[in-house]
């Protein structure tokens, strides 16, 4: 009986890994950005390989790719795996760590030596500039520009250091390419045309294109003062639950900035006289499509961090970024942070602005405080029928019509503005 349960114990042991009897000849990557990158693996083992399996992932992110691309079971291998990175995009300017596993007959396995590759736009020649926890690749010509990039960025880390005590977890990468246009060209199929840059924090990186010239140190300043916000604050809140908040990840990072976008004050000014704010509640989740909802959405996030921050002071925006490290609610973050709930939050924000109250075409709600006239009741059910009927109506084209966009929620820097949504992570391992 013993015997039985101690052979029954060794069926269902996992296999492990074999002593490496595998000479490995070559094992190396090329990149065709930003159509493909081409693995190869040139092997010879001891036992006949019965499966091949290409492992990738990108630093620091721990989510690992599993491919298992066509061959020819046997000894000698001699492969070439060429890996669609249009359909599979991973942004310039990150390593790629990357090994090969032969399995055998046995259920034994043995990895090749992982490899770092650094994936770069070959299109292009880069200049690398380093200090710190910055590593800044510049396709532009001039260093000056380079030079620049990797002090603004530095100068960003600094400032928001000192206002929350957040130390960057490095390296953060920065990639300059030689102008806007040359940027569209590196983004996944199909990216929307506004798209002046994007951060990824879970890989502490940042890609944007700056052309060189007058007013390039201005436009560097901008973006990135910007997505450096955006990296520091996913580093201080994260947890396995959820991410902040919209309007405090965007406001942080529009406040912040080290230039202003100078649209901001006219669009909030406008909604407030026109009584036509977004509750702070349903800038929670990512901002409306509609390029001119979407401006308002980062106006008034960067109006209620400055609230948080003048009427509150700097402590009590800290403590709401450190509590969601606990991975709890919004509603809860709110509360135990500024000690009052969301709906409190956006009414105080809203007195502070002297904001008149919400109005609908341009005259005051009275349904608010006066209930309908029971002859009006009829009317007021047919036009909530039609208001609904339309939504239904307008929400299935809006569907259909949306522009495609960086991997969903990447958050990307407009020309001219602010950029649009909250991050998010790579997709898990695959088969």
């Amino acid at each position: 009986m013993v015997l039985l349960g101690i052979l029954l114990l060794l069926a269902l042991a996992p296999p492990v890994e074999a002593e490496p009897a595998v000479s490995f000849r070559a094992v190396s990557a090329t990149i065709a950005f930003p159509e493909a990158i081409e693995f190869t693996l040139d092997a010879t083992a001891g036992q006949e390989v019965t499966r091949l399996e290409l492992l990738y992932r990108p630093e620091p992110s721990p989510v690992t790719t599993l491919v298992r691309p066509p061959f020819q079971p046997g000894r000698e291998l001699h492969v070439s795996y060429r890996r669609d990175m249009l359909t599979n995009y991973l942004p310039p300017g990150i390593d790629i760590l990357y090994r090969w596993r032969l399995h055998f007959s046995d259920g034994s396995w043995v990895d090749s030596p992982e490899q770092t590759l650094l994936y770069l736009d070959q299109r292009y020649s880069w200049a690398r500039f380093e200090q710190g926890p910055v590593q800044v690749f510049s396709a532009v010509a001039d260093p000056a520009h380079g030079q620049t990039a990797l002090a603004v960025t530095l100068e960003a880390i600094d400032r928001f250091r000192a206002a929350f005590g957040v130390e960057v977890e490095g390296p953060v990468r920065v990639v300059v390419y030689p102008s806007q246009r040359d940027l569209l060209g590196a983004l996944p199929p199909q990216s929307a045309e506004w798209i002046g840059g994007f951060a990824q924090p879970e890989l502490r990186l940042v890609v944007t294109g700056v052309a060189p010239g007058p007013g390039a140190e201005g436009e560097l300043r901008r973006v990135l003062s910007h997505e450096v916000v955006h990296l520091m604050v996913a580093q201080v809140t994260r947890n396995p639950y959820n991410s902040t908040p919209s309007w405090l990840d965007e406001g942080l990072a529009t406040y912040y900035q080290e230039v202003d976008d100078p649209r901001f004050g006219s669009i909030l000014g406008r909604a407030v006289r026109e009584g036509r704010l977004i509750p702070v509640r349903a800038l929670n989740s990512s901002f409306p499509v509609d390029p001119e909802q979407a401006l308002l959405s980062y106006a008034e996030s960067r109006s209620i961090v400055q609230f948080i921050v003048e009427q509150m002071g700097e402590e009590r925006m800290a403590a709401l970024l450190r509590v969601f490290q606990e991975g709890v609610s919004y509603d809860e973050a709110v509360q135990r942070a500024l000690g009052m709930t969301i709906e409190e939050l956006d009414q105080a924000w809203k007195a502070w602005l002297g904001y008149p109250g919400d109005r609908v075409a341009g005259i005051t709600d009275r349904s608010r405080s006066e209930p309908p006239a029971a002859a009006d009741a009829p009317l007021l059910l047919m036009g909530l029928v039609a208001l609904l009927s339309l939504l239904l109506v307008t929400g299935r084209w809006a569907r259909r019509r949306r522009a495609p966009r960086l991997p969903a929620g990447w958050p990307r820097y407009p020309i001219g503005g602010a950029d649009a949504e909250n991050e998010s992570s790579l997709s898990g391992v695959r088969d």
